[in-house]
């Protein structure tokens, strides 16, 4: 029999993935403050979970002096890992950041091996090699074709962020789970640690963005030089500003929301799922959003870039399958 709940969770899970990133790119393109943006898409899930806690809507975690350390450092690395994908997709293309997020899991390799000392078997890491070589052949397929030099015109500020994003998340994947394994906090489920983690992570990375693009924000106020014209609908949900400063508005709390919710679903979803179902499902998010910036945001998906891309995520799903089953 078909789970309802855990297809409708799916779908709301996709949905908000699609959601966050054609906001976040349009409120990329209109504001150009990738850091205060990042800050303010931590900001609104705040606002969100906060006054579940006050409500006794869902139970508020009580953390052990040893478990508020490890969530700071983890919530170090989240902060890291949004602010550089944030950057990437304000810099380049949504699908260019998704392409090369796809080698999280060579990092994830790499790190464990580095800390816990541990290495999956060849059967599981030979699947990095078609991740990668996908990666490459997506970023600079055509260039090689066409017999140019493959790194002309490549985004490196693009890259840089979605590199450092792949590795601080692969570093926060690992030490998360040994922080769920050891806490004694009370009620520190998987969406409690994830709340946490948005939390601090917004006081931490506060000073900093208000030193980095505070006083460039105050100079421009308003900032709507740049604001488009102000659409009817966006993914068919009503824009309900009239003055472009309200749009602006507009766009930081949906990026925001959606950034938070989509996160939210992946860890009740994932949760009540096997191990390979989360694999295939994370492989079928990728593919989801890839063709929602084809057809939301107008970006362009040639023959290398569509093959390579399918072949670096089709391995990553299978990467996830082998380490299943190792």
């Amino acid at each position: 029999m078909v789970n309802v709940t855990l297809v409708v969770g799916i779908t709301l899970w996709y949905a908000f993935n699609v959601g966050y990133n054609v906001y976040n790119k349009k409120l990329s393109n209109a504001l150009d403050y990738p850091m205060l943006i990042a800050l303010t898409s931590l900001g609104v899930g705040i606002l969100y979970f906060a006054p579940l806690w006050a409500l006794g809507l869902r139970k508020a975690p009580k953390l052990t002096p040893e478990d508020i350390k490890a969530c700071t450092v983890l919530s170090m690395l989240h902060t890291v890992g949004h602010v550089g994908a944030v950057v990437a997709m304000s810099a380049g293309a949504v699908s260019f950041t998704h392409i090369i997020k796809a080698l999280e899991p060579m990092f994830s390799v790499i790190f464990g091996i580095l800390i816990n000392g541990t290495s999956d078997p060849l059967k599981v890491n030979i699947w990095l090699v078609p991740i990668i070589l996908g990666v490459g052949w997506s970023a600079v397929g055509s260039k090689i074709m066409a017999g140019q030099d493959i790194l002309a015109d490549i985004n490196m500020t693009a890259f840089g962020g979605a590199m450092t994003s792949n590795v601080a998340f692969a570093l926060r994947g690992l030490l998360s789970k040994k922080v769920k394994a050891e806490s004694k906090s009370e009620n520190l489920s998987s969406s409690n640690l994830y709340s946490i983690l948005t939390l601090i992570s917004f006081f931490l990375f506060l000073p900093f963005a208000l030193v980095l693009e505070g006083n460039k924000l105050s100079a421009a106020w308003p900032p709507v030089e740049n604001l488009e014209e102000i659409p009817e609908k966006i993914l068919g949900i009503p824009v309900f500003s009239s003055t472009s400063l309200n749009y602006g508005y507009e766009l930081v709390i949906y990026t925001g929301f959606f950034y938070y919710m989509y996160n939210e679903m992946a860890y009740l979803v994932l949760g009540e799922v096997t191990a390979t179902a989360q694999a295939v499902a994370n492989t079928v998010k990728r593919v989801v959003i890839l063709l929602a910036t084809v057809a939301f945001l107008g970006e362009s998906m040639d023959v290398h870039k569509a093959s390579g891309a399918a072949v670096a995520i089709g391995a990553t799903m299978m990467y996830s399958i082998a380490k299943t089953k190792k």
